[in-house]
């Protein structure tokens, strides 16, 4: 009875210390350790959202800066180019002047070396010799001698959507430069085996002595904008030089040449070159030096359809004497021509007839002349040349006329 008694009162604490201890929440984290979460080195529980020295990853490093870029250098191309023109002339012999017609044999019109280069879209550039410069020493010569000399010399700066050309170059005024020499089209080049009366003038050999109306190369500088080759659009020009010959180092005066000019490009390789110049030069030596003006103005154009090409233009100059006060000269120039191409292909074949007239100036009644040219030019792009023919019948004014018609041949020559 006494046993069963304090077995009961046993009981009963124990059941009371156990009431007297909260109920686990089935929900609440367990702070004690267990399997998935060992003991550190002392024997402590380690939290769950606690690192242990030995699960700590190492600090990562401090990545080095990236090595500075340089910037990329603007791409520079170069290339060279050029071409010989050899030509053989046959000119009729005038009975009563010694100096024409008598000359007949071989001539170099060109040995002409460039190199034409770019830098990316920034700025291009043309630097050419010719080794066939032909120099006379006095009026109708019929010796003259050939010299190297420069042509082209300048740089186009890109500034804007607009070019900066400075150096020396020719300005856009001659209506016979929309025939280019190495026009990637061969046969718009040069169509006949000398330019027109109009540009290149009379020379010694072939009658009375003359200059062409268009300028000559200048140094100085213009902004200018091309035409473009691939499609119809517009191109302009302005341009000051100093206006002296062709081959002065310096200005002849104090004042400059100013110029402007507008360009065209038509359908199917059709262009159109209009263009005025000012240019108060001065001419002799001091204490005879004189000083003239010279108002110009040009017209050209080059229409293609299909194998047909039609081109021509006009210049005009009138020259004013400031220092004698004499009366102005006028001189004017026209040409007109016609190619037509006959065997297309490979190595394609033109014929073409040319007319055109050159009055030097109206001081003198005698010296207007007149030109029918008939050519016929050959291009075989394999072997990079051309060959040409031209006969031309001469007329001059009835006080003077000669007897000077020519057979020419030429062999251009891409190098």
């Amino acid at each position: 009875m006494r046993t069963s008694v304090a077995a009961c009162v046993a009981l009963a604490v124990v059941s009371s210390s156990a009431a007297a201890q909260p109920a686990p929440d089935p929900e609440a984290t367990p702070s004690g350790p267990t399997a998935a979460e060992p003991d550190d080195t002392d024997g402590q529980a380690v939290p769950p959202n606690a690192t242990t020295p030995s699960a700590t990853a190492p600090p990562a490093p401090t990545p080095a800066p990236a090595p500075a870029v340089a910037a990329p250098r603007p791409s520079f191309r170069w290339a060279p180019y050029g071409y010989l023109r050899a030509a053989a002339a046959f000119v009729r012999d005038d009975p009563s002047v010694a100096f024409v017609g008598r000359s007949d044999g071989f001539e170099l019109q060109n040995a002409r070396l460039g190199v034409r280069g770019a830098l990316a879209d920034r700025a291009r550039f043309d630097l050419s010799i010719d080794g066939a410069i032909d120099e006379r020493d006095h009026l109708n010569d019929p010796n003259g001698t050939l010299r190297v000399g420069l042509r082209d010399a300048f740089v186009d700066v890109a500034a804007g959507g607009l070019d900066v050309r400075i150096g020396r170059f020719e300005i856009a005024f001659d209506p016979d430069d929309l025939d280019g020499d190495l026009h990637p089209n061969w046969m718009r080049r040069r169509p006949f085996v000398d330019r027109s009366l109009v540009s290149r003038g009379v020379r010694a050999t072939e009658g009375w002595e003359a200059d062409g109306l268009p300028p000559g190369r200048s140094i100085g500088v213009a902004v200018r904008r091309d035409a473009p080759d691939d499609r119809a659009g517009v191109g302009f020009e302005v341009a000051a030089q100093n206006g002296a010959h062709e081959f002065a180092s310096d200005n002849d005066n104090d004042q400059v040449a100013l110029s402007a000019a507008l360009l065209a490009s038509l359908p199917a390789g059709g262009a159109v070159v209009g263009g005025v110049r000012w240019n108060p030069r001065s001419e002799g030596d001091l204490p005879l030096r004189q000083d003239e003006t010279d108002l110009a103005a040009s017209l050209g154009a080059r229409l293609a359809a299909g194998p047909v090409a039609l081109g021509g233009g006009v210049v005009l100059v009138r020259t004013t004497f400031g220092t004698t006060g004499g009366p102005a000269a006028n001189a004017f120039g026209v040409h007109a021509q016609a190619m037509i191409q006959i065997v297309p292909g490979a190595n394609p074949v033109a014929l073409g007839y040319r007319f055109a007239i050159l009055d030097p100036s109206s001081l003198v009644l005698t010296d207007r002349v007149m030109e029918h040219s008939a050519g016929a030019v050959m291009a075989i792009p394999a072997l990079r040349l051309r060959l040409q023919l031209g006969a031309t019948l001469v007329v001059e004014q009835a006080a003077r006329a000669l007897a000077n018609d020519r057979l020419e041949a030429a062999l251009e020559v891409e190098l």
